[in-house]
């Protein structure tokens, strides 16, 4: 797709839910909301010695309470989280528990240092999101791995949600100044782009890219990188003892609620191209062990929600192997701090839907066409597959942090 440097028009949008503050007209929104996502419980995990994750006090914050000042706590990995079935799965293998409700959010602290500051770049409001409401953008947590402190940050913010300003950038630069993490990752769901990634594998990648169809005044080399098509690096290396582990022990515990997900689609019309995981997820590494083919070894991240199919429609193939909606604007979040204090980060993401079967577009069919049919076949897969796949770059993360240890 080709960038389209229009302002933004205000439009209908889901006020709550996994879609909150896309267009209610979305078709892959739409799409993804008539699915029922499968969900399983793990049961414990059998960590290696000393490395399993333990729940520490986030400081001495109250727990339940909005922290207003500085979340100055000793931090070596922030980890950034988006969605509610993100967040379950994340903590299903970190935790044992995939709960996100109200009795767990009461364990967490609320970040609202500076809300008033930004609350006026959030275009849709704050009103139909508890956290915003309360005066926080988001929620915190600690835990550690082995001897790594780690940070969760469940953000209530997104890039592709919140209006032109993009309050998500100065937010996410104003927490990584105060917790001055060594490493920041972030994670969840994405598109695979390619025929070789399967729903379930992962991809580890300190190289993205901005794809972005809106303009933003506030930052505009936003638009100037993604009509270049820049590759953002970080120099972080990944110790792959751990995450070699992770692919060899843990992604298999994945297969059986992946099953349930497959048995969703047999036999259902123009899903033929969608197989069954006969066996364990990979975790692909850049620098250790790329996805095999010829997309570049990036996170593709877009403003609108996009689709990879075997045609490349979209023209994304030449961008990355994974497309999502988060990573590159995090990370320019950490370009814009003193170079002095940018940490190294990473993007862990697990294929959500593959890269999906459509047949060849007629010539002249328009840009909107070609999104719109894609995004009817991806979003009912990434609605039943979303908890499931993402299992596995939880324990993807795992594998970065253990080591670190």
């Amino acid at each position: 797709m080709k960038n389209r440097n229009q302002a933004p028009v205000k439009k209908k949008v889901f006020k709550s839910g996994p879609f909150k503050g896309v267009s209610v007209r979305d078709t892959f929104a739409r799409a993804a909301l008539q699915e029922t996502p499968v969900t399983v419980n793990l049961g414990p995990v059998s960590w290696p010695a000393s490395l399993a994750p333990k729940a520490q006090a986030f400081g001495t914050f109250a727990p339940g309470k909005v922290i207003t000042v500085a979340a100055s706590v000793p931090t070596d990995v922030l980890v950034i989280l988006y969605t509610e079935l993100e967040i379950s799965a994340f903590l299903d293998v970190f935790t044992g528990s995939s709960a996100w409700t109200p009795a767990t959010k009461k364990g967490w602290c609320l970040y609202g240092h500076n809300f008033a500051k930004f609350k006026g770049m959030i275009q849709e409001g704050v009103s139909g999101d508890p956290a915003l409401e309360a005066g926080a953008f988001g929620y915190l947590a600690a835990l550690t791995v082995g001897n790594v402190n780690v940070t969760l940050y469940k953000t209530e913010l997104h890039p592709k949600t919140d209006g032109p300003d993009i309050p998500f950038i100065a937010v996410i630069g104003q927490l990584i100044s105060e917790l001055n993490p060594k490493l920041v990752i972030s994670t969840g769901t994405a598109g695979a782009i390619g025929s070789v990634l399967k729903c379930g594998d992962v991809v580890v990648t300190n190289s993205a890219r901005l794809h972005c169809m809106d303009s933003y005044p506030l930052y505009p080399d936003l638009n100037t990188m993604s009509r270049a098509n820049t590759e953002m690096q970080s120099s972080a290396l990944v110790n792959p003892t751990y995450v070699q582990y992770a692919a060899a022990n843990f992604t298999k515990l994945s297969l059986p609620g992946m099953a349930k997900c497959y048995a969703e689609f047999k036999g259902r019309s123009g899903y033929s191209f969608l197989t069954k995981n006969s066996q364990a997820p990979s975790i692909y590494v850049r620098g250790v062990n790329a996805v095999p083919g010829p997309e570049p070894m990036d996170v593709v991240s877009a403003d609108y929600l996009t689709v990879d199919d075997n045609n490349d429609s979209e023209g994304l193939e030449a961008l990355g192997v994974m497309n999502e909606t988060d990573d590159a604007f995090a990370f320019f979040a950490i370009s814009q701090l003193p170079s002095a204090s940018q940490p190294q980060w990473l993007s862990v993401r697990n294929a959500s839907e593959p890269q999906v079967s459509a047949p060849a577009f007629p010539a002249g069919t328009s840009p909107t066409a070609i999104v719109d049919t894609l995004k009817g076949i991806a979003g009912p897969i990434y609605g039943v597959y979303q908890y499931c796949t993402t299992l596995n770059s939880a324990f993807a993360c795992w594998g970065v942090i253990a080591g670190m240890s």
